[in-house]
């Protein structure tokens, strides 16, 4: 299942009031990849927060306790295949005032007017507290009304580029992880993650990574488990001739190498997962960028994978075609509006004709003004 479309309002009617909205205060549209680009302070990091909280309200990992802020509403769209769902989430002081689920436009779940149907089409009743949605709940039998959408919060992956990769950290047991699988979530199941991948999928998942590592530049010739004074790592062989281990690595290097192995798992298990990656390309210089890049469009593109990446990096910009970029424009502090492929077409494939780089495209404002914006500068 797809994001395709967001939006969101925070602090209704209070000062601190902040949107994520498209042009003409419609739809903010995502694809299975989206960068999202913006100046400082327009909202890249604010909108993964946004898109981690619903993940985490419809999987039910939390309730509105917890929730970003007391007051928020959200209109989300979602595909799968053809069907395409609507939710509509409202909530004010951490108390539901609206949940409405639809089907291709026909209604499944309507909070206020009690309906809930099941697969047959009968309504089922059903008791709802304040704090929780009703689209994550549970029947008789302890499974969900509406498994999608709790799988689809289930499957949302968070990474920190620049921080969470933490090469040192090795564990004592890479065969299991307490509390059960946690997925492939968090430099800590790294190195459970590529035993699992290994043992499920064997050479073909090791392969798919090292072509990854060679197409970085890396001389990849083996990936391997390394024990060392009771602890294990993730170790690689260079050029058949000699090993790194993990605390060896550069920076650079296991951060790709990472990366890599989330990749190759979930492609491999054709899992549908949702990944958040900010600051990505953080700490890898300007080839290694490049080449991610590729990789990653290469690898993700019309899959079941989908992608938000925030980045301030030029390199990683002028990498991405501009079909995967959506700028955001934050205006009077209180609405960061959405500009992409989608709804601002024309400036978006007019400035193939400019002779610019990416980069350029949004320090010139041209996917707001188009060759508006190329006038003002010539004029100044």
């Amino acid at each position: 299942m797809i994001l395709n479309a967001l939006k969101y309002t925070r602090y209704a009617g209070e000062p601190r009031e902040w949107h994520i909205i498209g042009t003409g205060n419609t739809y903010a549209y995502f694809d299975n990849i989206n960068l999202l680009v913006g100046k400082n302070a327009s909202g890249k990091s604010r909108t993964l927060n946004v898109i981690r909280e619903l993940a985490n309200l419809l999987s039910g990992k939390t309730d509105l306790r917890n929730a970003i802020s007391p007051s928020e509403n959200f209109e989300v769209l979602f595909t799968e295949k053809d069907i395409r769902y609507k939710y509509i989430l409202e909530f004010k002081d951490r108390k539901v005032s609206n949940e409405i689920l639809s089907m291709n436009d026909k209604v499944l779940l309507d909070r206020d007017k009690g309906v809930l149907l099941s697969a047959e089409g009968q309504n089922i009743p059903f008791a709802a507290e304040d704090h929780r949605l009703v689209i994550c709940a549970q029947d008789a039998d302890r499974k969900p009304y509406f498994r999608e959408f709790v799988k689809w919060g289930l499957s949302l992956r968070n990474y920190l580029f620049a921080n969470q990769f933490e090469k040192n950290k090795q564990v004592k047991d890479y065969t299991r992880i307490d509390g059960g699988d946690p997925g492939i979530e968090g430099t800590e199941v790294l190195i459970y993650t590529f035993y699992r991948g290994r043992e499920t999928y064997g050479e073909s998942f090791v392969n798919d990574i090292m072509s990854g590592m060679r197409d970085l530049g890396y001389s990849v010739t083996g990936i391997d488990i390394l024990e060392k004074n009771g602890l294990y790592g993730i170790c690689i062989e260079e050029e058949g001739e000699y090993m790194v281990t993990q605390h060896d690595m550069s920076q650079g290097m296991f951060r790709s190498l990472a990366l890599l192995i989330m990749l190759s798992y979930a492609r491999l298990s054709d899992l549908s997962l949702c990944m958040l990656i900010d600051d990505m390309g953080e700490g890898l210089d300007f080839d290694t960028s490049r080449r991610m890049m590729d990789i990653v469009v290469r690898r993700i593109d019309n899959s079941n994978l989908q992608f938000f990446m925030t980045t301030n990096d030029r390199y990683v910009m002028n990498q991405i075609p501009l079909k995967y970029w959506t700028v955001i424009d934050r205006v009077e502090s209180s609405r960061s509006v959405y500009y992409n492929h989608i709804n601002a077409k024309d400036n978006f494939e007019d400035f193939k004709y400019t002779g610019l780089n990416n980069f350029d495209f949004l320090t010139t404002d041209f996917y707001k003004n188009g060759f508006g914006s190329i006038d003002e500068e010539d004029n100044d």
